[in-house]
């Protein structure tokens, strides 16, 4: 199973698709290896950010003023799929895109990918109000956590902004992230859930089932329980995915 089908059952209906991801755990992976999978099938897909982005050794970046640039601009028409972000903050961060930004590459491009929020590579993150929102154009979201965030505790080694994570759930350092917490905050609407629009399509992935399969297997039914959106559970690393029932 491809990666693709996270999203679309058929890669012919991604046609003109808008797909952000957030969460933690695997999204750059999983944006990228998105990238790959669908520019078999067409001929520009952009590959983006609306927030900071270590630099990718997956895929060449290249930077939005190249796409203002009416010559320039020809010249990245050949590149797909074409990863793009607003500049370079120094050597290890790049500078995500303005929303605005965005919506003009995904104008011009078949199908659009991009992260929407960071995690500093941790599987479970608090969302703070200013933090990047899946913007109105988006069609699709692809929510992402990490396998190994069940049975963690609260208290930094595996959550991204733990004494904002503490406070918004009434938690302490010791508290035991099992699967019903942890799909309890990515489904609610104070949680994960309020940086998502109402009218797009979404889908969960819990990543690291390779390293993590039983924590995996038990967070994504949970999910299904609580959601009636589609969860998919797998490994990126490994190029493995299933479906819950």
């Amino acid at each position: 199973m491809n990666f693709s089908q996270i999203l679309f059952r058929d890669v012919a209906d991604a046609q003109h698709s808008c797909v952000g991801i957030l969460g933690g755990g695997g999204k750059t992976a999983l944006l990228h290896a998105l990238g790959n999978e669908f520019s078999k099938h067409y001929d520009q897909v952009t590959l983006s950010s609306l927030t900071k982005a270590g630099i990718s050794l997956e895929h060449e970046v290249h930077f939005f003023p190249e796409f203002e640039n009416e010559a320039s601009r020809e010249s990245l028409k050949g590149i797909n799929p074409l990863y793009i972000m607003a500049g370079q903050e120094n050597e290890h961060k790049l500078i995500g895109l303005e929303p605005a930004q965005l919506q003009r590459l995904h104008e011009a491009s078949d199908l659009t990918l991009f992260e929407c929020d960071g995690a500093r590579k941790k599987p479970i993150k608090a969302h703070q109000p200013f933090d990047p929102e899946i913007p109105h154009f988006a069609t699709h979201a692809i929510i992402v956590v990490g396998a190994d965030a069940v049975g963690a505790r609260v208290d930094g080694k595996m959550v991204h902004r733990p004494e904002l994570f503490r406070e918004l759930w009434d938690v302490n350092a010791n508290q035991i992230l099992d699967s019903v917490f942890i799909a309890r905050v990515l489904t609610s609407e104070y949680g994960y859930l309020q940086k998502v629009p109402k009218d797009v399509k979404l889908t969960y992935f819990v990543n690291k089932a390779d390293s993590y399969p039983a924590q995996a297997l038990e967070l994504a039914k949970t999910l299904a329980r609580l959601c009636h959106d589609s969860v998919f559970y797998g490994s990126i690393e490994q190029g493995t995915l299933q479906k819950v029932n």
